[in-house]
């Protein structure tokens, strides 16, 4: 690969993560809270063997009931959330993967940028090498 070529290329990944800078500047400005994991309604049948209509059919099982689930020190974390708790994890959740996703591309970036440039010593040692 030319020289020029790799510089261009070392140029445009420099270019996209200064880009992915100024939106995690942005996105941190905006953001609130931040958690992990994810949320979920459940509707379950109730332990009355017979006397309750939840049996009867799968759509008037009791619910819903929300959770927040986590890891926490490698162990599963369930947390009983009420409906407006439930709306703020699930959007501090969201908040989260955005963050991440964000923190991903800057990650692969980074990650070309180091090839580019070693890259380009590796082909300058050898040059030199040669003279």
């Amino acid at each position: 690969m030319k020289a020029a070529q790799k510089k261009n290329q070392l140029n445009q990944s420099s270019a996209r993560f200064e880009s992915l800078k100024r939106e995690l500047a942005s996105l941190a400005t905006q953001t609130g809270f931040l958690l992990t994991g994810s949320v979920q309604s459940r509707f379950f049948e109730c332990s009355r063997p017979s006397n309750c209509w939840c049996h009867d059919d799968p759509a008037n099982r009791h619910g819903p009931y929300r959770y927040w689930t986590r890891k926490e020190k490698g162990k599963t974390v369930s947390v009983s959330l009420d409906d407006e708790q439930f709306a703020l994890v699930q959007q501090w959740i969201e908040n989260g993967r955005a963050l991440e996703r964000l923190l991903k591309q800057m990650r692969h970036e980074s990650i070309r940028a180091i090839a580019l440039t070693t890259r380009k010593k590796a082909t300058e040692t050898s040059t030199a090498r040669r003279r």
